[in-house]
């Protein structure tokens, strides 16, 4: 008995399998499906989180208290919340998310805002700092920067950090 492939030829495979097996070889056929890799999550995009920021600038800046636990807390609620860099969240919804008052949620907005690494846009609308997290396809983050950098804000959101929060050189950044 010859095992004959696809192309007409002989399957080695398949004759060394069925001399040294117990009867002929069965096909077992697979389908596997792959995914863009950067298709986390369908068309929506993926969130990308900065590696930079997570390993350098907060876990410095937790331990030296330059952000709070609380504003920890509060922004990374709100990089969860994002879609393209927009927040639509109340004060509430995020202190009974977070399990704190609403009355201590506002000064940390105010701080994270402060700090640039979140904007207010008006009641209950933020934009989170695409440079820190973004939560879309490279290109939907391109064009959210282009058009944050338009607005030529006095706070230079959101190409700069508060000053403590800028704690390496920029060539460590890897």
């Amino acid at each position: 008995m010859r095992a004959v492939g696809t192309d007409g030829g002989t399957d080695l495979a398949r004759l060394i399998a069925e001399q040294f097996g117990k009867g002929p070889v069965h096909e077992v056929k697979t389908v596997v499906y792959r995914r863009p890799p950067h298709d986390m999550l369908g068309a929506d995009g993926y969130s990308l989180v900065s590696n930079y920021f997570l390993r350098r600038v907060l876990p410095y800046c937790l331990m030296h208290n330059v952000i709070s636990k609380l504003q920890a807390a509060v922004l990374s609620n709100m990089i969860g919340r994002q879609k393209k860099g927009k927040i639509y969240v109340t004060q509430s919804e995020i202190a009974a998310e977070i399990g704190v008052q609403r009355t201590s949620i506002g000064h940390a907005l105010t701080a994270l805002c402060n700090k640039n690494l979140i904007r207010k846009v008006k009641k209950s609308s933020y934009q989170l700092n695409p440079r820190v997290a973004y939560n879309g396809n490279g290109q939907e983050q391109l064009d959210f920067l282009t058009e944050l950098r338009a607005l030529v804000l006095d706070s230079k959101f959101p190409d700069e950090l508060a000053p403590e929060l800028s704690l390496f050189p920029r060539s460590e950044v890897g």
